[in-house]
């Protein structure tokens, strides 16, 4: 379609130990949701619509180890689609997704949809599209905003901030504004104007919606962004951006173009992995639909063979002790598993090894860790080259390594996906990988809202 889609890839500082905030991790990108890159759930949800231009940000660091992952993705496509759709990776200009956009913006001549690179959803593009489109001229673009849907997610960690929006007479939804639980607190209230009040008598504000960072935009976008007297400051989060598109609709005295607003139906699975807790429950979901569609538990018939279930997912080149039991998990590729182990709703990446009789549950263990034998671990979170020692029994704790540029002496055992994802770029100090695509950053003392305009 006559779309330029725009995903961003940030580091995943919310999903420290195993992301990009340490040395040690993945780009959040290439971070494994049963055992795929993240990355490649959103360009197959592209390629459904298809778009006509497909762009992907990256920092300079994780540009190389992604565009990688991108051309093994894009030599599996259609022909149709390689034909039709450009699809390109490219690195960030800028400090914030702000900047990046308005520095890709001589290249999009179309309507466009910026994406987040961490989300899964069962809700077709097209379905956005269409409501995209039957939306009121005046509107500049929509916003997608959702709900949490599932139960077992530490709600601490959920970015529900106050979404103030109204309710027009077709009944579509604009968007007003948006703030920070952390603004909120620090001014100690929500100040609302009464001009938006006059202008939307239907406003509501909710602290349930979040952002799923999927916004559908006119060409005119980026014109005002561009245009001086509008002063839309990008030196912010692309989400910061759309906020202020969005005040242009109330905070004048003339009413002004306004950005839609749609809310997935609460049926609809949509989830973003910005943090351990969703990342953790995607990956637990994908498992659920595997086990209903195999059945009962794979026993193997050799006596003493390792014992998988049928809601469990074991990589490639992977091995398995005798009589260890794997329930509820995802094992990634070359890992080695001792003898007797019990590993149980757990996320095990890329290259760990696993002594004997080991029990780990609800744990995530980051690419290269090695545990040793007879240690038990429930509920914790484990950095990529960790090392734990024999008959170590931790419980709801987070192990990172205290020292920094660790360097691996058997390469071999990297899969040749992940060979460049630590050291890549490693001597660039340009500062432009410090942004996260999701940074949204409000400090009310700093934007004049009550100032006449």
């Amino acid at each position: 379609m006559e779309f330029h889609a725009v995903i961003f890839c940030g580091k995943g500082n919310a999903l420290s130990p195993i992301s990009a905030a340490k040395e040690t991790g993945l780009t959040k990108a290439l971070l494994p949701v049963a055992n795929k890159p993240l990355i490649e759930y959103v360009l197959e949800w592209c390629d459904k619509a298809p778009f006509k231009n497909v762009t992907i940000v990256s920092d300079l660091k994780s540009l190389t180890p992604i565009t990688k992952v991108v051309d093994q993705y894009k030599s599996r496509r259609d022909p149709e689609l390689i034909r039709t759709t450009i699809m390109e990776c490219v690195p960030a200009e800028g400090y914030t997704t702000g900047d990046m956009f308005k520095s890709l913006a001589g290249k999009i001549n179309s309507d466009f949809v910026i994406l987040p690179c961490d989300f899964v959803t069962d809700v077709p593009p097209q379905v956005l599209i269409e409501v995209f489109r039957s939306q009121s001229d005046v509107n500049l673009g929509l916003s997608i905003h959702y709900k949490n849907n599932f139960e077992n997610v530490d709600k601490k960690v959920l970015k529900n901030n106050y979404t103030v929006y109204a309710t027009q007479e077709d009944g579509d939804n604009c968007l007003l504004d948006l703030y920070t639980k952390q603004s909120i607190a620090l001014s100690k209230a929500l100040k609302i104007r009464t001009q938006l009040m006059w202008r939307y008598p239907r406003t509501s504000i909710s602290t349930k919606l979040m952002d799923s960072f999927i916004f559908f935009g006119k060409e005119k976008c980026i014109q005002i962004i561009n245009d001086p007297h509008e002063n839309i400051s990008t030196n912010k989060s692309i989400s910061k951006v759309k906020r202020n598109l969005s005040r242009r609709s109330w905070k004048h005295s003339e009413p002004k173009d306004k950005i839609g607003m749609f809310i997935l139906p609460q049926q609809a699975t949509f989830a973003r992995c910005n943090n351990l807790s969703v990342y953790m429950e995607v990956n637990r979901s994908f498992l659920k639909e595997k086990a209903k569609n195999a059945g009962n538990v794979l026993v193997s018939k050799e006596k003493g063979a390792a014992t998988i279930g049928a809601d469990s997912i074991v990589g490639e080149e992977t091995i398995l002790g005798e009589r260890t039991s794997v329930k509820r998990c995802v094992v990634g590729n070359k890992c080695k598993i001792g003898k007797k182990c019990r590993l149980t709703g757990c996320i095990i990446m890329d290259g760990v090894e696993i002594e004997d009789e080991v029990t780990l549950e609800n744990c995530i263990v980051g690419l290269k860790a090695q545990i040793g034998s007879k240690c038990k671990l429930i509920n914790c979170n484990v950095e990529g080259q960790y090392e734990i020692g024999h008959g170590v029994s931790i419980k709801g704790e987070t192990l990172t390594n205290t020292a920094l540029g660790l360097e691996d002496d058997n390469a071999s055992m990297y899969s040749d996906l992940y060979s460049d994802y630590s050291n890549e770029g490693a001597d660039d100090d340009s500062g432009v990988d410090e942004y996260d695509d999701e940074n949204f950053e409000e400090y009310e003392s700093e934007d004049d809202l009550f100032e006449r305009t």
